[in-house]
């Protein structure tokens, strides 16, 4: 397998809580992106109406007020009523011209016949462009942006431009009218970051509200993962608790799947144990017959049916703890077990005055059946005790993933890698002057094979063999 394709096995699929949130943010930041420059345009022309009314009002009262002389110079009958027009360079302002001169290629300079006394004089910008509009346009206003006449402020004006033909003139003449447009644009930012500030705070508010909603949505679903957590690990025998329509079914299947799970793991049990009692009558008959018996060689007869009855023994032992290895639910305590060979060892081997050391920690709940337990750490420290001086040191430790370890470690001779290799498998022994069968430490291998676990050895620190059983456990959520 490639890399890449090793990478994407690894990789975990979103989840369903991440999902929907993004799925609800894809349509909902875009809305509101798009609802924001909405807003903004919006705004932008309501302002500008508003900003251009006066001015519009204004070119149609120089209109009506301008009167033309009969040396030809105009005059106004009133005076505009805005007293920014009367105030120097207050941003308010109004020109009559009636000729243009060239600025540069573009551009033209309009001059002024009159003009507002904020104008200090001044005249404006008209670029080729829009004085062509506004020839085009005839009595229609156009509208258009031109530099100020406060250069230190740096204006930008807002234009609002006619061209007419006054009475007793044939040339026509520029009616405009002009204000700063800094008010309008600050009034346009402030509305747009105001905009942007609140819609960003509602989507914010909307993803955290489709969040919450999610996950109140999938709570039932967390619950019965929860439930079948405790199944798992022996807590519960079922998975209890109501649940919605939805999900109900659900729940109703898991139940019949761990029923149906029990009912498949007791009727294997039941038959191992039915074909071991079947095998196990003939081999004693078999045995009484070849020690009864002076014509049958009783000594290979006996020793066949002892090697057959241990092989049976170890196939039951071995369909057994898969069996149960399988099984959900089933658990055992671990310090009884431990505690209770440690007790009990120096009873046995009163001849060595054995001395068991118990270490690590304690209040751990092995994930499989007591008797396969017992077997397992029974066979490692009574092997332990057989070939050790007068010291075990047995200690148990909580390590990643569910597991734990049991180290069982004694100072006698240990073994060499070839005589590991020897004790792992079935019926060999390395020293027959021993007692026993040879299918300890190989019962001890299968069964912690069969709960995916592990044994290793390896020489312990004083001198001896060092045993580590690798063991899933319990872990309460």
């Amino acid at each position: 397998m490639s890399p890449d394709l090793e990478t994407k096995a690894k990789r975990s699929p979103p989840s369903l809580v991440s999902s929907l949130v993004r799925a609800a943010a894809l349509w909902a930041v875009p809305g509101l992106i798009l609802v924001t420059l909405a807003l903004g345009l919006v705004s932008r022309n309501s302002s500008y109406q508003s900003f251009d009314e006066p001015l519009e009002a204004a070119v149609l009262g120089l209109i009506a007020s301008v009167e033309t002389g009969n040396d030809g110079i105009l005059r106004l009958s009133r005076e505009l009523p805005d007293p920014r027009y009367q105030r120097a360079l207050s941003g308010r302002y109004w020109m009559i011209g009636t000729t243009r001169e060239v600025v540069d290629e573009d551009r033209y300079l309009l001059i002024p016949q009159l003009s507002s006394r904020s104008l200090y004089g001044a005249s404006f910008d008209i670029s080729d462009a829009d004085f062509q509009i506004l020839s085009e346009q005839g009595q229609d206003p156009i509208k258009f942006t031109t530099a100020g006449p406060d250069i230190d402020a740096n204006e930008n004006l807002r234009v609002v431009a006619r061209q007419v033909v006054l009475p007793n003139m044939t040339t026509p003449v520029v009616v405009l009218a002009a204000a700063d447009r800094a008010p309008v644009i600050r009034s346009i930012r402030n509305f747009i970051l105001t905009a942007v500030t609140l819609l960003l705070l509602l989507t914010l508010g909307l993803i955290f509200a489709v969040y919450a909603q999610v996950r109140l949505g999938l709570r039932p679903l967390f619950d019965l993962g929860s439930r079948i957590a405790d199944v798992r690990e022996g807590r519960a025998l079922s998975v209890e608790g109501d649940y919605p329509p939805e999900i109900s079914p659900l729940a109703t299947e898991l139940n019949s799947l761990i029923s149906h799970n029990k009912t498949i793991v007791e009727r294997a049990q039941t038959h191992v144990g039915n074909l071991a009692h079947a095998l196990k009558t003939p081999i004693a008959v078999l045995r009484n017959e070849a020690a009864s018996t002076e014509t049958t060689p009783s000594s290979i007869v006996t020793r066949q049916t002892d090697t057959m009855a241990a092989q049976v023994d170890h196939h039951l032992r071995r369909a057994r703890a898969a069996a149960r290895g399988q099984a959900i639910g089933v658990r055992a305590e671990m310090d009884p077990v431990i505690d209770g060979l440690v007790r009990t060892l120096p009873r046995i081997y009163r001849d060595k005055d054995l001395r068991i050391e118990r270490t690590g920690d304690t209040d751990l709940i092995f994930r499989g059946h007591p008797r396969d337990l017992e077997d397992m750490i029974g066979n490692l420290m009574d092997n332990a005790a057989k070939w050790t001086a007068s010291r075990i040191d047995v200690s148990i430790r909580k390590i990643e993933d569910g597991m734990c370890t049991v180290t069982i470690a004694d100072d006698g001779p240990g073994l060499t890698a070839e005589e590991i290799e020897t004790a792992l498998k079935r019926g060999a022994r390395l020293d027959e002057a021993t007692p026993g069968s040879g299918l300890g430490l190989s019962i001890v291998k299968d069964l912690a094979d069969a709960y995916n676990g592990a044994l290793t050895f390896s020489r312990s620190q004083v001198g001896g063999l060092h045993a580590e059983l690798r063991l899933p456990i319990a872990v309460d959520v």
